[in-house]
């Protein structure tokens, strides 16, 4: 158990550390959709099947995918707040609906809750606020170690919650997508909020893969037991596929298909016409 939960921690770092390589080539939107999705919390599930049993995990699978309604409403509320009001308000504001969301769904029966969840995917991207993100400024090694580290201290307290807390609680508490905060956050800081709005856009495009694994983990463990985290890795590859094309990718502001412009030094030279003699 101590071996996966130290897998755990690692594996954190790794994600953001990906998910800034993609930023910088992509932008944050693709470093959002890269870091909604479900690694660390499959290891979760591995852990939690080995320490217990793979109903248990089953459980915490299932109550995951119903907080997809949650992730949702957090990623949208967060980034029309941000984008109006700043980032702790809008920090602020996404928990609020993500506790709210999970208040509700604690009282909902299982299918209602995903159904719930089908409904907010379909939305969620056409409730985003719109735009075509671009390439960020170049970040400092220093500033992507602050991350990952960052990222992990976020992960280990959820690690802790969640062996605390029951399935169902911790379901809710490992749905919460901590990574995709903390990479808003340097984002906002580094390149305003119109960089973090792209990359909570990425995480809300992201979610159907994570809801994939969730929902084929939850139903298939009963038969497959902890095999089924195999397939639910295979049915979040088979989403992702679809989604990433759906992402926005960064465009620059200048390009190789623009004229080139004068030096600022120069200044245009007029040739005057010579006069053509005509022949008699």
């Amino acid at each position: 158990m101590e071996f996966m939960v130290f897998v755990s921690l690692l594996l954190a770092p790794v994600v953001i550390a990906t998910a800034a390589l993609i930023e910088r080539r992509l932008g944050p939107a693709a470093a959002g959709w890269i870091a909604a999705l479900p690694v660390a919390f499959a290891v979760a599930v591995v852990t939690v099947a080995i320490d217990t049993t793979p109903h248990i995990a089953g459980s915490m699978a299932l109550s995951a995918a119903t907080h997809v309604l949650a992730q949702v409403a957090f990623g949208v509320v967060f980034a029309w707040a941000l984008r109006q009001h700043g980032l702790s308000i809008g920090i602020g504001c996404g928990v609020f609906a993500y506790l709210a969301c999970s208040a509700l769904i604690w009282y909902l029966p299982d299918v209602f809750a995903v159904v719930a969840a089908v409904a907010a995917l379909v939305a969620g991207p056409r409730l985003m606020p719109a735009g075509q993100p671009r390439r960020p400024a170049p970040r400092h090694w220093t500033s992507i170690a602050l991350t990952c580290s960052s990222a992990a201290v976020v992960v280990g307290c959820a690690v802790l919650s969640r062996r605390l807390a029951g399935p169902d609680i911790a379901g809710g508490i490992a749905a919460f997508p901590t990574m995709c905060t903390t990479l808003t956050v340097v984002a906002v800081a580094r390149d305003g909020a119109a960089a973090g709005v792209h990359a909570l856009g990425g995480l809300v495009r992201s979610l159907p893969c994570y809801f994939a694994f969730c929902l084929v983990v939850a139903l298939s463990t009963p038969v497959a037991g902890i095999a089924a985290v195999g397939l639910g890795l295979l049915a979040c590859l088979s989403v992702a596929t679809f989604t990433w094309r759906r992402v926005p990718k960064a465009t620059t502001s200048g390009g190789s298909r623009h004229k080139p412009s004068l030096p600022a030094h120069a200044s245009p030279t007029l040739v005057a016409a010579q006069p053509v003699a005509l022949r008699p």
